[in-house]
C-alpha cells in the first residue's frame, strides 16, 4: 500500500496544479472578457489564440488535477479515518465551491475564445473578474483549516 505521506504529497501537488491552472484561467477572463476588459477586445487574433490554449490547457492538465486532487482527498479522508469533523466539512463547503467556480472559469474560457468574430456571442459573466480574488481566498482558507483544524 502507499505511504499515508505519499498520498499527500501528491494530494497538495494535484491541488497546487489545479488552483495554479484557475487562476491563469481567472486572470486571462478578467483581462480579456469584453465586460472587463481595458482597451482591449477579444476580436484580436492573438487574445483569440491564448484563449484557446488556454481552454485546452484547462480540459488536459487543470481539469485532471481537479478530479486527482478530489479523488486523493477522499482517499486521504478514508485512510485517515478522519470523520465528519468540522474543519474537514468546512473545507469541503470551500473545495466544491473552486470546482463550481472551476466550472465557470472553463465555460468562460470556451466562450470568449469562440466569440471571435460573433457579436451576438454570450458574454461571460462579469463577477468573473472577482474569481482571482475568490481563488486566492479559498486556497488560503483551506490551508488555515487543513493546518490550524480551528474547530
Amino acid at each position: 500500500m502507499v505511504d499515508y505521506i505519499w498520498i499527500i504529497g501528491l494530494h497538495v501537488t494535484a491541488v497546487t496544479v489545479w488552483l495554479a491552472g484557475m487562476f491563469v484561467a481567472a486572470i486571462l477572463i478578467s483581462a480579456l472578457a469584453p465586460a472587463t476588459a481595458v482597451e482591449t477586445t477579444v476580436a484580436e487574433s492573438g487574445s483569440a489564440r491564448l484563449l484557446r490554449a488556454a481552454a485546452r490547457w484547462d480540459r488536459r492538465v487543470t481539469t485532471p488535477a481537479m478530479g486527482l486532487a478530489w479523488l486523493l482527498g477522499l482517499t486521504l479522508v478514508v485512510v485517515g479515518g478522519w470523520g465528519l469533523e468540522p474543519w474537514l466539512v468546512a473545507k469541503l463547503a470551500i473545495v466544491v465551491l473552486l470546482s463550481a467556480l472551476h466550472g465557470k472559469l472553463a465555460a468562460g474560457l470556451r466562450r470568449l475564445a469562440e466569440a471571435e468574430g460573433r457579436p451576438g456571442a454570450r458574454p461571460v459573466s462579469r463577477l468573473l473578474r472577482f474569481s482571482p480574488l475568490a481563488i486566492i481566498a479559498g486556497g488560503i482558507a483551506i490551508v488555515t483549516l487543513v493546518v490550524v483544524k480551528p474547530y
